[in-house]
C-alpha cells in the first residue's frame, strides 16, 4: 500500500505513438493512465471532443483522488498548403485537438491540483507555435494559442503550488512527421526518444523549471527556457 501511495499518477494523452509512446517509456515507475484517439493498448479518446476528456479526467480522480502529472501530448496537423487552400475541418481539426482539447483537460484538473496544493501540467507545443510556418498556417496558429493558454494557466497559479510547463521541440522523427514531410525528411530530425527524456527531467527539476516554463528542445537538448517575468 505504501508503494502504491508513492507511486505519481501521471495520464498522458496521444500516448499510442511517437512522443506519447516515448513519454510512457519514461514514466514507467509511475501509475500511467494512458489515452489515445485510436485506442489499442491506451484507452479511446479523442480529446477534441468536450465530453470525452470530462470522462477521462473525471474517472481518473474518481479512481486515484489526484492526478500528479497531466501531458497534453495529443495533436493533430494538416498537409503543408498555402492558406487559401486549407479546408475548414483541417482548421477546425488543428484547433479542437492542439488546443481546445488543452483547455477541456486544464478545466478539469486544475481544481483538483489547486486543493491539494500540487501537481504538474506539461503541454507538448511546437517550434511551429514561436514562428509561423507559411504552409502549415493552422498548425501554427493552433501552437501559438496553446503557448497563450499555458501562460495564463502558469500566471492563474502562481503560488498555488500547481505547476505548468510548456514544451517546444523542434522536428521529430515520428509517424506524423513522415507522413506529412516524408520518410528522409523525418530522419533527419531528432527522436522522441530523446526529446522524452528531456521532458522527464524538466517535470522531475521543479528549481530549475518553475511554473511557467517555455522549454525549446532542439537535437534533444534544451536550446532555450523562457520563465515567467
Amino acid at each position: 500500500m505504501r508503494n502504491r501511495l508513492n507511486k505519481k499518477v501521471v495520464v498522458i494523452t496521444g500516448a499510442a505513438r511517437g512522443l506519447g509512446k516515448a513519454l510512457a517509456e519514461q514514466f514507467d515507475d509511475a501509475f500511467l493512465v494512458l489515452c489515445s484517439k485510436e485506442g489499442v493498448g491506451p484507452e479511446k479518446v479523442d480529446v477534441s471532443r468536450k465530453p470525452e476528456v470530462q470522462k477521462f479526467i473525471r474517472g481518473i480522480l474518481k479512481k486515484f483522488s489526484r492526478i500528479d502529472i497531466l501531458i497534453n501530448n495529443a495533436g493533430a496537423i494538416h498537409l503543408g498548403k498555402p492558406i487559401e487552400k486549407i479546408s475548414d475541418r483541417e482548421f477546425d481539426l488543428c484547433l479542437k485537438t492542439n488546443l481546445n482539447s488543452v483547455f477541456y483537460a486544464l478545466r478539469e484538473v486544475i481544481p483538483a491540483m489547486r486543493k491539494r496544493k500540487s501537481g504538474t501540467i506539461i503541454t507538448i507545443s511546437s517550434t511551429a507555435g514561436k514562428r509561423g510556418n507559411p504552409l502549415f498556417a493552422a498548425y501554427s496558429t493552433s501552437k501559438f494559442a496553446v503557448n497563450g493558454l499555458m501562460e495564463s494557466a502558469a500566471r492563474q497559479l502562481n503560488g498555488s503550488g500547481v505547476r505548468c510547463l510548456t514544451i517546444l521541440p523542434a522536428g521529430m522523427n515520428t509517424p506524423m512527421r513522415k507522413y506529412i514531410l516524408g520518410e528522409k525528411d523525418a530522419q533527419k530530425q531528432q527522436s522522441p526518444e530523446t526529446v522524452a527524456k528531456v521532458i522527464k527531467k524538466a517535470a522531475e527539476d521543479a528549481k530549475r523549471f518553475p511554473n511557467g516554463s517555455e522549454i525549446e528542445i532542439r537535437d534533444g537538448k534544451i536550446s532555450r527556457a523562457r520563465l515567467l517575468d
